[in-house]
């Protein structure tokens, strides 16, 4: 473990009583001062391992590190974490000052320097003025930044956040995540953000833990997981993909719905089985003769910055299309698209077979292929 790595789990698995394990032998490592999503569906583990690092439950097998240190038995209330909860956990008949200093008043700590520090934890949450104001007064972008004061007040070297923006309406839970990200980096310290909301993840994370069925399924930087996808769950449930069986015939060479394509990917053996990804964006709408699919437009909505278009090709794949350009429903269009729009997943890869298959490639091929 390097001195950059503050959390570090070693095949852990939680499991209660006779059911399933929640996680099943999960092994990663987080680097200070990043911020980090677990993301995955209602019931994958995500909220578990959150459960995990802040000592609210303990591990059934493995070891968990803080600091180079091993904290399975260390009680919650002595780790170096703050947990910012879904309904955020205020106290109503505390005020605004009172619901941030709750902590330090437990510390014992003196007047001034509890007055002080919770002004500072306010300011940074821009909410200076406010430390009189009625907790029932706050709304709930308001509410939701009194919670983070409270948690970064204690000064913690991780802050656990516990899909702290579900409960807010779309406009404001945009505005809080440019606010908890620039936070983020204004503090310098870890975050562990938990969302089953992809766009969230995307947008605010430095490394994306993808979870599913209690095991991380991939990790990596937003672009990376965005572009790379190493299986259908991934693929399909980061953003949207159009995703078909097909061949790989050669390095750069790949079979799909009856027809060869160029690609940008290797490794894989002749003719081998495997499923195609190409994003909804990637797929430009074009003549027939001009087009490397032909397909009917079967519906169109309008999604604001683009058209969402439903097709169909005569082998009765369906191809999602999001494009600025209209295209009437029942008539047959072209699809373009580059060879770098193909993603090609090799069947049952793990991460670490598929980094190892990326560290092949030639250096300044596209990231697109892997």
């Amino acid at each position: 473990m390097t001195n950059d790595v503050i959390i570090q789990f070693k095949n852990v698995t939680k499991q209660y009583d006779n059911d399933p394990p929640v996680l099943g032998d999960v092994s990663f490592e987080i680097e200070r001062g990043k911020f980090y999503t677990l993301l995955g569906p209602s019931g994958c583990g995500k909220t578990t391992i959150l459960r995990l690092i802040a000592g609210f439950t303990e591990p059934s097998i493995g070891e968990i590190y803080f600091n180079n240190k091993n904290i399975n038995h260390v009680p919650a209330n002595k780790r170096q974490v703050n947990t910012v909860f879904q309904d955020y956990a205020l106290f109503p008949h505390l005020n605004v000052f009172e619901n941030v200093a709750f902590g330090l008043r437990i510390k014992k700590l003196k007047n001034a320097e509890i007055t002080a520090k919770v002004k500072e934890a306010l300011s940074f949450v821009n909410l200076a003025g406010y430390e009189n104001r009625e907790i029932r007064e706050m709304s709930g972008g308001q509410k939701q930044r009194v919670a983070i004061a409270r948690a970064i007040v204690n000064e913690p070297e991780v802050i656990l956040l516990d899909e702290p923006l579900s409960a807010l309406d779309l406009k404001l839970r945009t505005e809080m995540q440019y606010e908890l990200r620039e936070l983020q980096r204004r503090l310098g310290i870890t975050f562990i953000f938990v969302t089953h909301d992809q766009e969230e993840a995307l947008a605010m994370s430095d490394e994306i833990f993808v979870i599913n069925e209690g095991k991380i399924q991939q990790s990596g930087t937003p672009t990376d997981i965005y572009d790379e996808p190493i299986n259908r769950f991934v693929a399909d449930f980061i953003g949207e993909s159009n995703i078909v069986k097909g061949k790989m015939m050669n390095d750069y060479l790949v079979e799909f719905v009856g027809r060869e394509f160029e690609c940008v990917d290797k490794g894989f053996n002749e003719n081998e089985t495997v499923e195609i990804v190409i994003r909804p964006e990637d797929l430009e709408i074009t003549a027939l003769d001009r087009g490397k699919l032909q397909v009917k437009v079967d519906s169109q909505l309008f999604r604001g910055v683009h058209y969402e278009i439903c097709c169909y090709d005569k082998d009765g794949n369906e191809w999602l299309v999001h494009s600025t350009k209209k295209a009437a429903v029942d008539t047959e269009i072209g699809l373009y698209f580059d060879p770098e729009a193909i993603h090609v997943m090799r069947l049952g890869e793990t991460e670490e077979e598929f980094d190892r298959r990326l560290e092949t490639y030639v250096d300044g091929a596209s990231h697109h292929g892997k």
